[in-house]
């Protein structure tokens, strides 16, 4: 792995994990930055970038932080003073990632930023705690982890310091970073000398040996990996087999009873909980998600704490006293241990490649886009270092893993006018795998559903890379229109070219449970016939939604060259999306995450709506019930929605008086808003100027907008030219 995802990591480490207690405990602070003033636009011209108004960050260059470790040298003339590392240092600069000078009972830093300055417990005496493993508790039976866990003496003492601060100029040791990612709670520690995986297996009557690894290698025990250092054979992508896990049986639900309690715990609820829809999956035929993904957590630990994590906050979410703090633990062990399994070897996994994607979902739902770049530029290398587009298609987990890392380098991509990292053969050749695989098997639709998805995911490429080569100017106009009316063609054949078994019109859901009238406040009708499909072909629905939202990218290419019927026909689309988002709420059989995989979609629809305050509110509902889901949104893209609702107040919250703004929403908010300026202001000497992305998409108010958009009322019917 290249230096600049180790540098990269370290900078993570400690960011999640000792959040300081104002932030766990109590609200947020917000803050209110100053944006552009309402009815002012804000670049110089009426033509908008999508990337604009989605809060899109600046592209990062993720190198090594030489420039800020030349910033700390001294000046001419002048001693250097080498600060040392502290380990007692306040929880609030700790969280912040500053130096903390230690002064009590208020530090400097917090006193003059009239922070809370709240110190750690002094250390108890050496010896005073039980000589178990490090990582290993007793499974115990409560009903969740943050219950109680009997009498205190039971109790080992923890380690209330905090991580070192380092200077940038210095190496963090493996020996420091492996002592700063224990969790916040206090766990039992077991009087084996064992370490996860290594205690006793004594639940069940199924051996280490009846389940596979999936990461190109067998263990004849349920040890868990360190990381990446089990792979064996050759490294080059041709020397790699994985067993095909659709060949091998599996039982329902993976047997993680050697586990701790805290982790059986989060993993049955992400288990019983978690879908492929809340990874933006369409479809999991070989369920990859609820069990070879939980299997091949059990056995490498980054991958299992980084599983554990994302379970943990969804819990968080669902509960009303819900902490943050049963997350940030998970998600910085997960960081550490990836960081030092990097450290330790150059050999790539899957389960390293599974944990890195699983990390960017985490930073994706925090609304963490800088960071999430970052996994995404080190997910690149571990894929193509381990597959080649063909070898990736042959078992569940390597198609699942294309399709988890090709949605980030598309929409990275798209937004960043610079193009996928992949090259078009990643994307064409599922395509070709997938048609064949159809072909071959006529009656299953899950092949059908695949192809179609693949379809989509390579015209969106085809898109991205049209715009990257505009903006760097390496095509003609000429060679621009031509592609560009190819991929409308594509486009314009619609749900045409779809097998007949993705749109069976025994299928559709046609009565909704409940009020069959529209409220006054709906801009659609969410009780329409039609615009759903039930399982099997619950996926027809998302690629529907999909197919109108690139589409909806696509046309808005030539908005300085749009007619009448062009802006009538864009307008279609983005209510059709609406209506489609609308109808998944209301349905009660609608799966966990269905309209989380939906948002992206919602977004860029809501530029293309009639700009009245109705309108306005009902999309700032629709993005406050996908903030109490867990799907936070960047602050960046609060304030440009901000401009274009000519609203400040929905920088802090998307509803008036706090509506639905729940103290966790807060906490979480808050620290979400400050990693992405931590993030920013770290990158910030690495950055380069962002292109345009939609440099000539219209979204400024505009009277021929409301004209087309005024035909799509309550009655839920698209507009027409």
């Amino acid at each position: 792995m290249s230096d600049y995802y180790h540098h990269f990591l370290s900078s993570m480490v400690g960011v999640g994990g000792q959040p300081s207690f104002n932030q766990l405990d109590g609200p947020g602070q917000i803050s209110q930055p100053s944006i552009v003033p309402m009815g002012a636009s804000p670049v110089s011209n009426p033509y908008q970038s999508l990337g604009y108004f989605a809060g899109f960050p600046e592209p990062v260059m993720f190198n090594a932080p030489k420039a800020q470790r030349s910033r700390r040298k001294s000046a001419p003339g002048l001693d250097h003073i080498k600060h040392r590392r502290t380990r007692s240092g306040c929880y609030t600069c700790r969280s912040r990632r500053v130096k903390c000078d230690e002064t009590r009972p208020v530090c400097e830093r917090c006193r003059k930023g009239k922070r809370e300055c709240i110190y750690p417990e002094p250390p108890a005496p050496k010896g005073s705690g039980s000589s178990g493993s490090k990582d290993s508790v007793e499974p115990s039976q409560q009903a969740s982890p943050t219950s109680s866990r009997g009498d205190e003496d039971d109790e080992p003492e923890q380690d209330s310091r905090l991580d070192p601060i380092m200077d940038e100029d210095e190496d963090e040791p493996e020996s420091a970073i492996s002592q700063t990612s224990a969790p916040n709670f206090p766990l039992r520690r077991s009087s084996t000398t064992s370490s996860f995986g290594r205690q006793r297996v004594m639940a069940g009557h199924r051996h280490g040996s009846e389940t596979p690894s999936y990461d190109g290698t067998k263990s004849s025990s349920p040890a868990l990996s360190a990381g990446t250092a089990g792979t064996t054979g050759p490294q080059t992508p041709a020397g790699l087999h994985f067993p095909d896990v659709s060949t091998v049986t599996t039982p329902s639900r993976p047997d993680w009873t050697f586990l701790p309690h805290e982790l059986q715990f989060y993993l049955g609820y992400f288990y019983d909980n978690i879908t492929h829809y809340h990874y933006g999956g369409v479809n999991d035929a070989d369920d990859f998600f609820r069990s070879i993904l939980t299997s091949m957590a059990i056995r490498n630990k980054p991958l299992l704490y980084a599983v554990v994590g994302f379970s943990a906050y969804h819990h968080a979410m669902k509960n009303p006293n819900g902490r943050i703090n049963e997350f940030l633990q998970y998600y910085s062990r997960s960081v550490t241990l990836l960081l030092e399994c990097l450290k330790k070897t150059e050999k790539y996994s899957v389960g390293t490649l599974l944990t890195i994607l699983q990390l960017a979902t985490i930073e994706e739902y925090l609304g963490d886009w800088v960071n999430l770049m970052g996994h995404q530029r080190a997910a690149f290398e571990v894929l193509t270092h381990l597959f080649t587009p063909q070898s990736v298609m042959q078992t569940p987990v390597g198609r699942v893993a294309l399709m988890w890392y090709a949605r980030y380098d598309v929409f990275v991509g798209i937004m960043s006018s610079f193009g996928t990292l992949l090259s078009q053969e990643w994307f064409s050749v599922p395509v070709e795998y997938y048609e064949s695989r159809a072909a071959a098997e006529p009656d299953n639709v899950g092949w059908k559903i695949e192809a179609c998805s693949a379809r989509l995911r390579l015209a969106s490429m085809e898109m991205s890379l049209l715009i990257a080569r505009g903006a760097k100017h390496e095509i003609t106009e000429d060679e621009y229109i031509a592609e560009h009316r190819r991929l409308s063609v594509f486009f314009g054949n619609g749900r045409k070219t779809w097998d007949p078994a993705l749109t069976d019109a025994a299928c559709l859901v046609n009565e909704l449970a409940g009020n069959q009238k529209p409220n006054p406040d709906d801009i659609v009708d969410p009780f329409a016939p039609g615009v759903l499909f039930r399982p099997p072909l619950f996926a027809s629905t998302l690629l529907t939604c999909e197919y109108h939202s690139v589409a909806l990218m696509h046309g808005s290419q030539n908005a300085k060259q749009l007619t009448e019927e062009d802006r009538a026909r864009l307008m279609e689309h983005a209510y059709a999306i609406l209506q489609i988002c609308e109808t998944v709420e209301r349905w009660p059989l609608s799966p966990p995450g269905s309209l989380i995989i939906l948002h992206s979609s919602l977004a860029i629809a809501a530029l293309y709506v009639r700009r009245d305050p109705r309108h306005h509110m009902w999309i700032r509902r629709k993005f406050a019930l996908l903030e109490t889901l867990g799907y936070i949104s960047p602050i960046t893209m609060r304030m440009r929605m901000a401009e274009l609702f000519n609203d400040e107040s929905c920088i802090r919250w998307w509803l008036p008086n706090d509506e639905g703004f729940s103290p966790l929403l807060q906490n979480i908010r808050a620290i979400a808003d400050e990693r992405n300026a931590m993030a920013v202001s770290t990158q910030r000497e690495r950055l380069q100027q962002i292109r345009a992305v939609f440099s000539t998409m219209q979204v400024g108010h505009d009277d021929a907008d409301d004209k087309g958009s005024a035909q799509a009322g309550v009655s839920g019917k698209e507009p027409t030219a």
